[in-house]
């Protein structure tokens, strides 16, 4: 019986299909429309007839003719659909002759008391299946029309016609009955060809799925699908508690093969190989190509012994494999790579620890099965009968291959793994992040404490960023105070930034040196591959480029290389001698970036910030040219019209009858080392008339640190005069935290490293509650505290709750020119809830 109906449902939606245009099949909607119509046909020739002998039979003859000319027109629509191709014209004919009959029923039956009167509610209903919303409102429109007037024609002198029906609760009944049918007959024979069409869709799907998760050339599965299935498996491996392993085998010299025997004997060799496999795998194993020569096995519920020996009996079957069709010396090997996943890592950390495997099974002769961990020594004869190179198998235990200071791998390993890994990150279209660590005044260190000292610096240190790692990442020595780190496996740059600032953490806390505290501070690069035009000694040396701009950039910094932050040689030296006459061309220019009173939420200060307009390189960031400054000494008379202008600034906008404002200007290493600064800084103030209160001078903590008994004598002189101090960069220094009630300060600046790890959507307790110290701690030495970099709602919440003071960056605002500044001083004038308070600095 299934196949009978099945063989009548497919003649029908085939005869249907010959009314419907080629144009109207090649939409699914439209095809849908047109079947509808299509269907509501077949349910008028159904019931169309019947009822008007039923009519006949009752005596109303006129009832039945009108019923068989409507049908007609009925029947017309198909063959409309088919010839003037619009599923428009044949679906308002339809419509319009359903609307005819049982409107001209219902007015000659008795009007809205007529047992068809219910009936006009088929036109709208139909209209929707056949035209959608729209068509169907209009004929409810028609519909409720249509018994309106049919109401109130006896009421202006419009009798009904009489009609010769006798047995009107007969009519009823069979009305009712008709009613039900026509509904049911019409939802089953469009249910009928919707069905027919998510077959069909089904079928379609299937065959794109089939597609998309095999691998054309081999049968097995694709690479995407196969990672879906080991992710499937790792989440279920994760939530029950089990274990699964990973093989990732290549064959070896599959190059050669191809070069020798030509790309079609490669080709069977890919899917004799894939054959081979799968016949001796598990229902609930999972095999596939993973790219290349090389494929990718999934073993459930198995612990990496038990996948080694099932590795090798798979090695030794392929060994096995005749290729007589292509040569009768053509002989197949596989190397296998075998690693158990760990609860924990991701998909792409066990892959990686499998094809660490493989690359010692393939460094050590190749043709053989090495899992994760197993300690090799290296093959005499490879599998080709040549003798391998011994110096390739990765034996770590080799001393001249680790570190003997820090037990790290040695520089010697670098090249070896970041060639491998760069091979990976090609292959598997990841990215690779090579970072270059320094550890900042490691020379201080070594003459402070002594050399052993700093050997234990070096060892803690090598400790403490091995802890902030994967398993699956390298650390290696890279000599002297500089270690490199490859993290494998990354989606995005950001992933790399994520780690330094990890790590960046970990040294928030001083290390121990005997009995004493040293607090160690870093510089880190960071260079991405894949990058254009980068082989692995451009990775390296844009590492330690990234790492050298770090160091510029003040201490605990990190920088990922981009090649538009880096100035080539000649333009360095263009802008070296440019800045010269920079001053005196009036190129350079200030910004002035708002500081938040978070207690007001107002605007309590600004902080001056340089920028320079170049004629032919347009506007130049601080960070291309203050290096430049500081190397060829303009850094001081730079400094001196930042001040001065800053200064001029502040007064203009007092002049203008604009409210105080506090102008924060930064003092450079330069100019603190320069003779007479305090002079000049006072005579500065007195020559533009700026009240000393609304001056802050900021200066980073390391340098005022590095001359603490100089420094604390001029800046006490400064503040007596009333100009305000801020410690900038807080927290980045290696410097003891004993130092800070000894530093003439009035406000503290805290580090962008520090508030970047705030707000995040999963709180990180040892972050928060360093912040949070820092603030408590400031506020106990009368301090006021600023936060830097400022970037989200979520950050700002938490400064709030630990009590900060003030804020500023690019959630609030970036920085911006004199006028604008102005404009927040009016508003704030006008309207108190915007601006600056009024007491930001004595009037």
């Amino acid at each position: 019986m299934t196949n009978i109906g099945s063989r009548l449902i497919s003649r029908y939606i085939a005869a249907i299909q010959w009314f419907i245009p080629a144009e109207a099949q090649q939409d699914a909607a439209t095809l849908t429309r047109a079947q509808n119509v299509i269907n509501a046909v077949v349910m008028a020739a159904l019931s169309g007839p019947l009822y008007a002998f039923t009519y006949h039979a009752l005596g109303f003859t006129a009832a039945a003719k009108v019923i068989l000319t409507c049908c007609t027109f009925m029947f017309v629509s198909p063959f409309l659909l088919r010839f003037t191709k619009s599923i428009v014209v044949a679906r308002e004919v339809f419509l319009c002759a359903v609307f005819f009959n049982f409107t001209w029923l219902t007015y000659s039956l008795g009007g809205v008391s007529a047992p068809t009167a219910g009936w006009l509610i088929t036109a709208p209903v139909v209209a929707m299946f056949l035209g959608g919303v729209a068509t169907a409102v209009f004929w409810l429109c028609m519909s409720c029309a249509a018994v309106s007037v049919i109401y109130v024609m006896p009421m202006f002198g419009m009798p009904l016609p009489p009609h010769p029906v006798e047995d009107m609760t007969l009519l009823y009944l069979l009305c009712d009955f008709g009613l039900y049918i026509v509904i049911v007959v019409f939802v089953l024979l469009f249910e009928l060809t919707k069905t027919q069409g998510f077959i069909k869709l089904q079928q379609a799907l299937d065959f794109i799925n089939e597609l998309a998760i095999r691998d054309e050339l081999t049968g097995s599965h694709n690479r995407r699908h196969l990672i879906k299935l080991i992710e499937d498996e790792r989440e279920h491996a994760t939530h029950s508690n089990t274990t699964f392993s990973l093989c990732l085998l290549d064959i070896d010299y599959f190059k050669r093969i191809n070069d020798t025997y030509g790309h079609s004997a490669g080709d069977l060799v890919l899917r004799e190989f894939a054959l081979c496999v799968q016949k001796r795998i598990r229902d609930t194993d999972s095999f596939g190509r993973y790219g290349g020569e090389e494929f990718l096995l999934m073993l459930p519920r198995t612990k990496q012994d038990e996948a080694h020996v099932f590795a090798e009996r798979v090695r030794q079957r392929v060994q096995q494999l005749g290729f007589a069709s292509v040569s009768q010396e053509l002989n197949v090997t596989v190397s296998i790579g075998v690693a158990e996943f760990r609860g924990g890592e991701s998909i792409g950390q066990t892959v990686a620890r499998a094809d660490e495997a493989l690359y010692q099974a393939k460094s050590s002769g190749r043709n053989r099965v090495v899992s994760y961990g197993q300690t090799l020594e290296p093959a005499l004869q490879g599998a080709d009968g040549q003798l391998a190179d011994a110096g390739a198998a990765p034996d770590l235990f080799d001393i001249t291959r680790v570190d003997e200071l820090t037990g790290l791998l040695s520089r010697r390993v670098l090249r070896d793994r970041l060639g491998h890994a760069m091979a990976r990150a090609l292959r598997n279209e990841r990215l690779v992040g090579v970072m270059l660590l320094n550890v900042n005044k490691f020379k201080e260190v070594n003459e402070a404490f002594g050399y052993e000292a700093g050997d234990a610096i070096l060892v803690q240190t090598a400790e403490h960023v091995r802890s902030c790692l994967r398993e699956s990442d390298t650390v290696v020595r890279w000599g002297g105070d500089e270690f490199i780190i490859l993290l494998e496996d990354l989606w995005n740059a950001a992933d790399t930034q994520q780690v330094a600032e990890k790590i960046l953490d970990r040294f928030a806390l001083p290390l121990c040196v005997g009995e004493r505290e040293c607090f160690v501070s870093l510089s880190i690069g960071i260079a991405i591959f894949p990058a254009p035009s980068c082989d692995m000694d451009a990775l390296l040396k844009r590492a330690d480029v990234a790492m050298t701009r770090a160091k510029n950039w003040g201490e605990n910094n990190v920088q990922i290389y981009a090649t538009d932050a880096a100035l080539p040689p000649s333009e360095r030296l263009t802008l070296k001698n440019h800045l010269r006459d920079a001053l005196a061309s009036n190129q350079l220019l200030l910004e002035y970036q708002p500081q938040i009173d978070l207690a007001t939420g107002l605007t309590s200060g600004v902080e001056a910030l340089i920028r320079w307009a170049h004629p032919q390189y347009g506007r130049i960031e601080p960070g291309r040219f203050i290096s430049l400054a500081e190397e060829t000494g303009l850094i001081v008379p730079i400094g001196e019209w930042v001040l001065r202008t800053a200064c001029l600034q502040n007064v203009a906008w007092r002049k203008a009858g604009l409210p105080p404002l506090k102008t924060a200007v930064n003092l450079s290493v330069r100019q603190l080392k320069h003779p007479g600064l305090v002079e000049r800084i006072l005579a500065i103030i007195e020559e533009t008339g700026i009240d000393p209160h609304c001056l802050d001078l900021e200066i980073t903590e390391g340098i005022l640190i590095d001359n603490m008994s100089l420094n604390q004598a001029g800046l006490s002189i400064l503040r007596r005069a009333g100009v305000q101090v801020s410690i900038d960069d807080f927290g980045t220094g290696y410097s003891s935290l004993s130092y800070l009630t000894e530093l003439p300060a009035d406000i503290l600046k805290m580090d962008r490293s520090f508030v970047v790890r705030l707000g995040q959507p999963e709180r990180n307790e040892r972050a928060y509650a360093l912040a949070e110290s820092i603030i408590d701690m400031a506020h106990r030495l009368q301090l006021t505290v600023i936060a830097e970099a400022v970037e989200t709602e979520a950050q700002l919440a938490d400064l709030r709750a630990m009590g900060c003071d003030a804020a500023q960056g690019y959630y609030f605002s970036r920085p911006v020119g004199p006028d604008q500044i102005a404009e927040l001083l009016r508003q704030q004038m006008t309207t108190p809830s915007i601006g600056m308070p009024l007491a930001a600095c004595p009037a």
